[in-house]
């Protein structure tokens, strides 16, 4: 009695368990196959390069091969039908550029010409000779309870009485239970993403182990199959609650098919005709959705209400929420300036002389900002109460840096002088208060005379100065459109001239004004 072959769907799944780990004898009773008829496999695989520690796309390689290898030993068993095809080679191929061509209608076009071949005979003359074609494989994963969660942003377009507006809507979807939260977001931004991610741990009561993600930056930085950049925050995300953070492969949205079906389905049932008052009432109405609605419908899958096979199966077998909050962080690089100091979100912080041209890592929170370069933490400073905020320590400048930083200022006021009164005013102005931190102002104020002239800038910083104003972009205006006709500068009246010796002879001391008051 022959053995029965494998099918290709067979020998994907054959492959895929050996690279997993399973023994000859494992793969033997699941397949229902003979461990001969395995070993046979494994050898014809491992022969066209499969590996144990391969990858789905050195599998789908594999199984192509073998296909390839396979349909020319067929073709070879009946050698008459090839060369019966290959005068209609070129026919052939023309008909396969056409819209809307099949193999089974060109079997059809055949047959009706006069050539009674069966169909198998031309698909595999087709495939083999005039357009090979790759195998493509899919194998459905069913993850056990609190395994792994699938995760994505989509569009919706939403009415809020008579405006329409343009959300995105975040949904978290666990793959045993198929149990799902949605909120509706109006930003996709590294802080929405994080805040969605408690949100649904909360609504859940626990955590996933694995959370599979689109390559969405606020998660993903640098999309890679094997070696993927993870947002630095969205890290830290991960190490709190204790998931690991699975990536799918870039443009492949059907490995995260269960969340993915989701979207036109929330679109259909939250969005479509219905109109809301707000946000909130919309985010309200999506929870009440998920647990009450289509949360108790049966699913065509697992044939069981979502929320039934949560609590029954999955809710227990979910990570338990860590005992403090995450407390959100913020990252973002930054490259040390020659004055010492980075910009981060629009405050300065300062480092030492031996940082500066380097670029770091800034990690703020709330409370603090702390500063990293390679890896290694270099500096904390408190978080800057506003923006424009200068935090600086002066241990951060050495010796020669800090006569240097503190001779420049009187240098700025000398050139000011030069320049004009006006312009000598304002830059004593801005320095007034800190001299370092205020350097770089003061400096661009002078730049501005090589461009506009002196007595142009020394006339605009006097019409400021009239006002009270020192900021630079509103002089960069002034100097730019010029100052308002309507405004005179004020006229100061010269002082009197000093009185000669004989006029002051006759001058009374102020007692001789005093009124004599009889007794």
């Amino acid at each position: 009695m022959a053995r029965r072959p494998i099918p290709m769907i067979e020998l994907d799944e054959l492959l895929f368990r050996w690279q997993q780990g399973h023994n000859i004898s494992q793969l033997a009773r699941s397949l229902g196959q003979s461990r001969q008829t395995v070993r046979k496999y494994l050898r014809v695989a491992e022969s066209h390069g499969l590996t144990r520690d391969g990858d789905d796309a050195q599998r789908s390689k594999v199984l192509a091969a073998v296909r390839a290898e396979a349909s020319h030993k067929r073709d070879a068993s009946a050698p008459g039908r090839p060369q019966l095809l290959e005068p209609h080679k070129e026919q052939i191929r023309a008909w396969m550029k056409e819209p809307d061509m099949t193999v089974k209608q060109i079997w059809r076009l055949l047959g009706e010409g006069g050539i009674p071949l069966s169909y198998p005979s031309v698909k595999r003359f087709v495939r083999s000779h005039v357009e090979p074609a790759s195998m493509k494989v899919t194998v459905r994963l069913e993850t056990p309870p609190g395994q792994q969660a699938q995760v994505d942003f989509g569009r919706a377009r939403v009415r809020f009485g008579e405006q329409v507006r343009s959300l995105w809507m975040f949904v978290m979807t666990l793959s045993f239970s198929r149990h799902r939260f949605v909120r509706f977001v109006e930003r996709q931004d590294l802080s929405t993403w994080i805040d969605c991610h408690v949100r649904a741990f909360e609504f859940f009561g626990g955590v996933p182990q694995t959370i599979l993600l689109d390559n969405l930056k606020a998660g993903v930085i640098r999309p890679d199959l094997y070696d993927p950049t993870i947002n630095r925050a969205y890290a830290e995300l991960e190490r709190h609650y204790g998931f690991t953070v699975d990536p799918a492969r870039v443009a492949t949205p059907e490995h995260k098919g269960k969340v993915e079906r989701q979207m036109p389905v929330v679109r259909q049932q939250l969005v479509a005709g219905r109109n809301y008052a707000d946000l909130a009432e919309l985010n309200e109405k999506a929870l009440y959705w998920c647990r009450e609605q289509v949360g108790r419908e049966v699913h065509g899958t697992t044939c069981a209400p979502p929320m039934t096979r949560f609590e029954q199966q999955e809710q227990t077998a979910l990570r338990p929420l860590p005992a403090q909050p995450f407390e959100r962080p913020t990252w973002g690089e930054a490259k040390v300036h020659p004055d010492h100091h980075i910009v981060f979100e629009r405050s300065y912080y300062s480092l030492p002389s031996r940082f500066v041209g380097k670029t770091v890592w800034v990690r703020a929170t709330t409370r603090l900002v702390e500063i990293y370069c390679d890896e290694e933490l270099v500096k904390t400073h408190p978080r800057a109460p506003r923006r424009g905020s200068w935090m600086s320590d002066p241990n951060d400048y050495p010796g020669a840096a800090k006569a240097f930083l503190f001779a420049h200022p009187q240098y700025c006021r000398e050139k000011a002088a030069e320049i004009g009164p006006n312009v000598s005013r304002m830059v004593e102005e801005i320095l007034a208060s800190h001299a370092i931190r205020h350097l770089r102002k003061a400096q661009a104020v002078l730049r501005m005379a090589e461009k506009y002239g002196a007595e142009r800038l020394d006339e605009a910083c006097g019409y400021l100065l009239h006002f009270g104003a020192t900021d630079q972009r509103r002089l960069a205006y002034v100097l730019e459109n010029g100052i308002p006709a309507w405004w005179q500068p004020a006229r100061q009246e010269p002082p009197p001239a000093p009185l000669t010796r004989q006029a002051m002879e006759f001058l009374h001391p102020p007692e001789s004004f005093a009124m004599e008051v009889n007794q």
